[in-house]
């Protein structure tokens, strides 16, 4: 690697850390949309698996017990670890094109729910269903591109949650979607050790960009961070659909 590809790494993992510091997502979304300028989509998703998993994991530990979390929310975390796990295993199939047009729409999506939907109040009837549903749709992004917030954001949304419940809610689901999506990228061989060295160290620059986004959190306008983050997201997602749809 040349100076240049690390600099690059590391810069764009330090923002990555601090937009997940700040907002308790957008980690994987963020590296993937920028990463996939210089790798091939699986590969820059095998970069990040590390990062991913380690940041979600910490996420999750932080303030309280995870477990009645779990307990309130076991049909997604099952529904969406058996998609995400079964995706990574054939992603590696799907061509680049599919993957870009995948990832690209993911985003989107979630950049146009986040910024212009208002997502209704789930009613408790419809809770079973809308995990199975939200934790297969979450998991089937996940397996094939590392994007898996959309359908856990708008669920979690439904359900007019606390922001701080919210954020680590998202990194206790986050971080047992990340075991299965590391699992599935190890057996696949995709991981490759080379690829798992890259993440390992980029475990570096994600952290101190979390810890000062963390405590940036309180201070900053978080509307505006919060929509010129989004509006990113939504340019990042067009271009990715873009090159899916039509090449270069």
């Amino acid at each position: 690697m040349t100076i240049l590809e690390v600099s690059l790494l590391v810069g764009l993992f330090f923002i990555g850390g601090f937009v997940k510091g700040t907002l308790g997502i957008g980690l994987p979304a963020l590296l993937v949309g920028f990463l996939t300028f210089i790798y091939e989509p699986r590969v820059a998703v095998a970069i990040i698996v590390f990062p991913i998993m380690v940041t979600n994991v910490r996420q999750a530990l932080v303030g309280g017990s995870v477990w009645p979390i779990l307990k309130s929310h076991w049909m997604l975390c099952i529904s969406a670890c058996i998609a995400i796990f079964f995706m990574a295993l054939i992603g590696g199939q799907v061509s680049v094109g599919i993957l870009q047009t995948c990832v690209g729409l993911a985003m989107v999506v979630f950049s146009l729910t986040s910024l212009f939907g208002s997502v209704p109040v789930l009613n408790e009837k419809y809770n079973t269903p809308a995990q199975l549903i939200s934790g297969a749709a979450s998991g089937i992004l996940g397996g094939l591109t590392a994007i898996w917030s959309p359908p856990l954001v708008v669920y979690l949304m439904s359900l007019r949650l606390d922001n701080n419940i919210m954020i680590k809610t998202l990194g206790v689901m986050f971080a047992v979607q990340s075991f299965f999506l590391v699992a599935g990228f190890t057996v696949s061989g995709e991981l490759t050790p080379r690829l798992a060295l890259i993440g390992i160290l980029m475990l570096i620059p994600t952290f101190a960009g979390m810890y000062f986004g963390e405590k940036q959190r309180a201070r900053m306008n978080m509307a505006q961070f919060t929509r010129a983050f989004l509006i990113l997201f939504l340019l990042l997602g067009l271009n990715l659909m873009r090159r899916g749809l039509f090449g270069a």
